[in-house]
């Protein structure tokens, strides 16, 4: 009952017809959950969302190639996030595993999944209007990088998207590819004695190549067009080591005697556009309105314990009134981002007999803003500003040649 008065005081503020003041809130597309939720990857959340110069699995959704900048034999890697000003009660799951077949091949399969419980917000299809106790949004991915040419990944991958709108229900089913790039190249463009390892990253990718901009949303005999949107991303790195002095942290314990004196920089930048595609198809503007850059540093010490911090910014429709009547409410997705995280030896603390090592990562920082400033938001919203990310990956450690042949 509470629901459902809830729900009809917002049907009141968003969707009445112009003659009552009408507050909107923007929803880029109706897969909002999958690509402008929280990112799979807690590094890149933590890193003004840079997603497609990072490797691993965890941003193959992103970038397919990523797979190629895995070293090691098998990486598995899970993440959870909650946390959204404007689609209360959500949350963000990834589960993805890759495999290296060879030095030039890695493939991987991965699940993503979002999912609003008890959200504010009704369904729409058609004519038929409801709350619902639960909707979903799913993607799974097979995905594949291949190495041509040393220091070159290329990768691609094939995308099922699931969407129940409908508490258990199927109402859309979608597949699209997506294709990607990275390029490492050394060098030594900052003249510094102390300063090693210089590396230069450039990578790009094209989510929805086939430029599939409109999906069909259906419950029952109720129909309505939505729209899938189409990514082109360019990004950039540089990495770069220093040494570091931790003397002051071996007195205290053993543990950091073996790690290495030293703090590897990163820094990144993004850009993403969203494409039109197909004239014909075009459900409405919103690819006008979903243009993004973010930057993203990261310091590792000891090659152990990461600090993160970024800032990202995402255009959306101007405050004030929308054309065709109402008030938007939205305003252009933007913020700084900050994390950590940790690199746990797993298998030298357990003497090999695990033979796997650990990055775990926390994003515990405020959510970027969505809202705008120019009118009172409902404290339903505006209390939703606490992001949680937390992400885990393993890597297969190669037992030494040694112990493999020895006999028990």
């Amino acid at each position: 009952m509470v629901n459902r008065l809830l729900t009809g005081i917002l049907f009141m503020l968003c969707v009445l017809p112009e003659s009552v003041a009408q507050y909107k809130y923007y929803i880029p597309t109706d897969y909002n959950g999958i690509f402008y939720g929280q990112p799979t990857s807690t590094r890149a959340t933590a890193m003004g969302l840079t997603t497609i110069t990072q490797g691993g699995v965890e941003n193959v959704v992103y970038n397919p190639a990523s797979l190629g900048v895995i070293q090691k034999r098998i990486e598995l890697y899970y993440s959870y996030a909650k946390g959204n000003q404007v689609r209360i009660g959500s949350s963000n799951r990834f589960e993805g595993l890759a495999y290296r077949i060879n030095d030039k091949i890695v493939a991987g399969f991965s699940r993503m999944r979002y999912v609003e419980k008890n959200s504010p917000w009704t369904t729409i299809i058609g004519w038929y209007e409801d709350s619902q106790e639960k909707r979903t949004q799913a993607m799974y991915t097979l995905s594949g990088s291949y190495s041509p040419y040393e220091n070159l990944q290329v990768g691609a991958s094939g995308n099922w998207l699931i969407g129940k709108s409908v508490t258990d229900v199927t109402t859309n089913k979608v597949f699209i590819i997506s294709v990607g790039s990275i390029y490492d190249m050394e060098t030594d463009w900052i003249r510094h004695e102390q300063l090693s390892n210089q590396r230069i990253r450039f990578a790009l990718s094209f989510v929805n190549l086939l430029m599939k901009n409109r999906i069909e949303e259906r419950y029952q005999d109720y129909l309505h067009y939505r729209d899938m949107p189409i990514h082109l991303t360019l990004g950039s790195s540089y990495n770069g080591t220093l040494p570091f002095d931790y003397s002051f942290l071996k007195g205290f314990t053993d543990f950091f005697n073996d790690m290495p004196e030293t703090v590897d920089l990163s820094f990144h930048v993004q850009f993403r556009e969203t494409l039109r595609g197909p004239k014909k198809t075009v459900v409405n503007g919103n690819y006008e309105s979903n243009t993004s850059i973010g930057l993203g540093a990261e310091a590792l010490f000891m090659d152990f314990f990461a600090f993160r911090l970024g800032y990202f910014y995402e255009t959306r429709p101007d405050q004030g009134p929308a054309e065709g009547g109402g008030y938007w409410m939205t305003d252009d997705k933007r913020g700084l981002t900050l994390g950590y995280g940790f690199k746990v030896p797993v298998c030298e603390l357990t003497k090999q007999k695990v033979p796997v090592n650990a990055d775990i990562d926390f994003v515990t920082f405020r959510v970027l803003n969505e809202l705008g400033t120019t009118t009172t938001v409902p404290a339903i919203f505006s209390k939703n500003n606490f992001l949680f990310s937390f992400g885990v990956k393993l890597t297969w450690v190669n037992k030494p040649t040694a112990d493999l042949l020895s006999t028990p």
